[in-house]
């Protein structure tokens, strides 16, 4: 068991049947919050990323992007 379970289970021994159910909210309350903070930052990578492709138009040409894209793989394929 990692040391910081062995700490948990040390330090739950010690509790009431009520600490239980604060212990339990507060932890349910950190695992929302996480989430929260995990879905906004992915949301903040996906507007960056979109960004991104919004402010750089890319090639000047269908024809250029396609010449641009063959000597990509040409020289995927030359390794």
């Amino acid at each position: 068991m990692a040391p910081t379970a062995i700490k948990l289970t040390d330090m739950l021994d010690n509790l009431e049947e009520e600490d239980y159910n604060v212990a339990i909210t507060f932890i349910q309350y950190l695992s929302e919050t996480r989430k929260k903070k995990n879905a906004e930052e992915n949301k903040a990578i996906l507007k960056e990323i979109q960004n991104i492709f919004s402010d750089d138009p890319g090639w000047d040409s269908e024809e250029s992007m396609i010449a641009d894209m063959a000597a990509f793989r040409k020289g995927r394929m030359q390794r």
